[in-house]
């Protein structure tokens, strides 16, 4: 047992480390100190089953960490030791508290692993509430735990348990705990949480709002960064910041909160007209960020517009402003809204009737503009991806086009018959000095021939020119040069529209 002065230098050590208030549980005989001995309890403290006042006892001889004595529990699933002690637990506040632990592997009987379980109740043996628990430890030399309570309700009694949470198949006792040096006091805790309001990206309107709970005394504010003392922070940037709050018995307790960026951002869709003219381009944003709902004005307009989509737009720039909830800001400029270009005729090509006896019309169309691919219809036909039809007897044509969108132009043509014989005639000479009479060499088609083939050699038998179009046409050159005037020896194959193969040779001047 300690002297008959242990009240009295209670006191002083109390003192000498934190401030009891009125609103802290004092514990009585902390330090656990009684009469040693096996099956005993320290002064004060109610006993279940056989705790022992250590050391000394079934062979534990560990020095105590405070004072001169302390207590060994060891429990099992049918045989629980705890201490408990009349405190006046308040539903809804916080305590903090510490005790020296330390694991007993060989308790008079061999144990498993310590675990320390605290608990609330209404008498000593009732464990209506588990308040906190160590975890199972190993360490058989002193350390000290640190930790806080936090009851749902009120209760009367702390109950300190040797739990046994986990198996053990080394003895019916399997856990086995020795403790000493409980602090002075269940000491009342600040219970912190904060409403944060964020800010817009590059601004500086975060607030955090502090809200302490738990404690019936004012407690003092630290916030870091900025050294404020107040509960409420305004014109923060976003960033981290911490609160400190300190109880007048000495716990300080820290709030960690973050003021993000709330940051608007919109993605852009338009959508053209599906043809040129028809003036009903649109505008979709989707908008992600900040808080919803989100609040659209277009083109510097005052009306809200909460869809953020825009219709029956004519192509031009528009600007829209974007605007959450909390009044955090996007501008979108130059959104570029644009038609398809006019679906038109590039260029349509006519080939007439080659002679009397053949049907070898053919038009051809060449389309620009509008929405690709293209289809071709002629006289209301099937449509079509060609846009040559060949094979055409003379007459009128109309012929219409369609792009992927559907926009549709037409137009005629008329293709006319030659009366003339139907024969293939190769000229005797041509003058290519570009003066724009008889510059080329080419063969004269009044034919619906096939399988034509032009070839034209010098004197000495090098190849200076070969075609398969009908209306391909010989320059003079050969690779980009210009070759000496002279006779030149040509042969002509083709297939006529009489479906016989046919020859023809003979000698070309290149007169310069």
């Amino acid at each position: 047992m300690k002297p008959i002065h242990y009240p009295i230098l209670l006191c002083c050590f109390l003192c000498s480390y934190f401030s009891l208030t009125a609103q802290d549980i004092q514990l009585k005989n902390p330090s656990l100190e009684g009469i040693r001995g096996q099956g005993r309890t320290p002064d004060d403290w109610i006993g279940r089953n056989t705790p022992d006042v250590q050391p000394g006892a079934l062979n534990i001889t560990q020095l105590p960490s405070d004072g001169e004595a302390y207590v060994g529990l060891h429990s099992g699933p049918a045989y629980i030791e705890s201490i408990s002690q009349e405190v006046g637990l308040l539903g809804g506040k916080k305590y903090n508290l510490s005790a020296d632990l330390a694991y007993a592997p060989n308790y008079a009987y061999k144990a498993c692993y310590g675990i320390l379980t605290v608990y609330g109740g209404d008498s000593p043996k009732d464990t209506a509430e588990r308040l906190w628990t160590s975890g199972p430890f190993y360490h058989t030399s002193w350390k000290k735990y640190t930790f806080f309570i936090n009851p749902k309700k009120n209760y009367k009694y702390i109950t300190f348990m040797a739990g046994v949470d986990l198996p053990c198949d080394k003895s019916e006792y399997g856990s086995a705990i020795l403790m000493d040096n409980l602090s002075a006091a269940l000491r009342e805790t600040p219970q912190l949480s904060a409403v944060i309001h964020n800010t817009c990206a590059g601004e500086m309107e975060g607030v955090i709002t502090l809200k302490i709970e738990g404690v019936s005394v004012p407690c003092t504010i630290s916030w870091d960064p900025g050294g404020a003392t107040t509960n409420r922070i305004t014109n923060l940037p976003a960033g981290s910041y911490r609160a400190t709050v300190k109880h007048p018995n000495g716990i300080a307790v820290t709030l960690n909160a973050d003021v993000l960026a709330w940051k608007v951002q919109s993605k852009v869709a338009v959508t053209p007209s599906p043809c040129y003219g028809d003036n009903n381009n649109s505008i979709k944003l989707e908008t992600n960020g900040g808080t919803a709902p989100y609040r659209y004005y277009f083109n510097g307009g005052h009306t809200v517009n909460y869809s953020g989509t825009f219709e029956h737009l004519v192509p031009g720039y528009y600007n829209i402003q974007v605007e959450d909830e909390e009044g955090c800001k996007e501008f979108l400029s130059q959104i570029d809204v644009k038609e398809p270009l006019p679906l038109s005729f590039k260029n349509v090509q006519l080939k007439d009737i080659s002679c009397s006896t053949v049907m070898d019309g053919k038009i051809s169309i060449y389309t620009t503009g509008g929405t690709r691919p293209y289809f071709y219809s002629l006289n209301n036909g099937n449509w079509q991806t060609d846009s040559v039809w060949g094979k055409l007897n003379e007459g009128k044509y109309y012929y219409t086009v369609k792009d992927a969108n559907g926009c549709l132009i037409d137009s005629n043509a008329t293709i006319i018959r030659n009366m003339r014989e139907c024969a293939v005639f190769v000229p005797t000479a041509f003058s290519p000095n570009n003066d724009g009479q008889n510059d080329l060499f080419r063969a004269k088609v009044n034919d619906d021939v096939t399988d034509y083939r032009l070839e034209v050699f010098s004197r000495w038998g090098e190849k200076v020119f070969s075609t398969m179009d009908p209306y391909g046409a010989w320059d003079g050159t050969l690779k980009g040069q210009q070759l000496p005037g002279g006779a030149y020896v040509w042969i002509l194959l083709y297939t006529d529209s009489k479906h016989q193969a046919r020859k023809q040779t003979g000698t070309i001047m290149l007169l310069r």
